[in-house]
């Protein structure tokens, strides 16, 4: 019987109820690694049926613990199942695909740090989203699809928040796809992005200028049709006196 057989008929065994517990020191050292890996990997696969693909969805704490998997873990003084999985299967999971991740993962610091690094490696490296259609791109179903969920929820459920503690004062908070809530009835925010809009983009050269060339159109070519929607009904009208009311402040 191979080595590997022989660790999976005591695991058996345990399971079985047919012995107490394990070996002494059965799982110490980088040998007692391997055999926790070879049990992780009969428990998931064979013992429970559970395809690789479908670990993060279906494997949890209380799936390794459940099948006498704890004390081994901490043996080598690891505390989240989640290690017991990278044991495993290393390289082939990722800590925020799980469907349970510790509370405290995205809290903190070094939550927030790690919550940023995810972001940035997913946008970039696995997504591969050009920088300036992160905007566009970022939004409450990225987060979803992505499996980001825990981080979306520390960020208080806003892309904005999420996209500028990435990218801090890259992007404006209308370059969104979906901009914030309310983000159109506060008076400052419609005037920082007016102005942003007729002085930067259009590049009209005073509120004079703007008020002779401005055309509807304009909103819809930079995606600025929730402003218009929002805070002047669709009424271009209503955006020139908005303009006439700068010059006389």
């Amino acid at each position: 019987m191979e080595e590997k057989e022989k660790i999976i008929q005591i695991y058996r065994d345990v399971l079985d109820g047919r012995r107490a517990r394990f070996p002494n020191h059965f799982f110490v050292g980088d040998q007692g690694m391997k055999y926790l890996a070879f049990l992780t990997c009969y428990l998931i696969e064979e013992y429970l049926g559970i395809p690789i693909e479908e670990i993060p969805r279906k494997v949890k704490a209380e799936t390794l613990w459940n099948h006498r998997l704890r004390p081994p873990s901490h043996v080598h003084g690891w505390k989240g199942f989640i290690v017991v999985i990278e044991n495993a299967y290393p390289g082939k999971f990722q800590p925020w695909e799980f469907n349970q991740i510790s509370n405290n993962y995205w809290k903190g610091e070094n939550g927030r740090k790690r919550a940023i690094e995810v972001v940035r490696f997913v946008i970039e490296e696995k997504c591969k989203i050009p920088h300036q259609e992160i905007p566009l791109k970022i939004n409450h179903r990225f987060f979803k699809d992505q499996k980001l969920n825990g981080i979306f929820r520390s960020f208080d459920y806003s892309p904005y928040q999420v996209i500028n503690a990435v990218y801090p004062g890259h992007f404006q908070p209308w370059e969104l796809a979906n901009v914030p809530v309310n983000y159109w009835k506060n008076p400052e925010n419609i005037k920082q992005t007016l102005d942003w809009f007729l002085f930067q983009k259009l590049c009209f050269s005073s509120y004079e200028d703007a008020l002779m060339r401005l055309k509807k159109k304009d909103f819809f070519q930079y995606r600025l049709t929730g402003l218009l929607q929002r805070a002047f009904d669709f009424r271009l009208f209503k955006v020139q006196q908005w303009i006439r009311e700068q010059n006389t402040k």
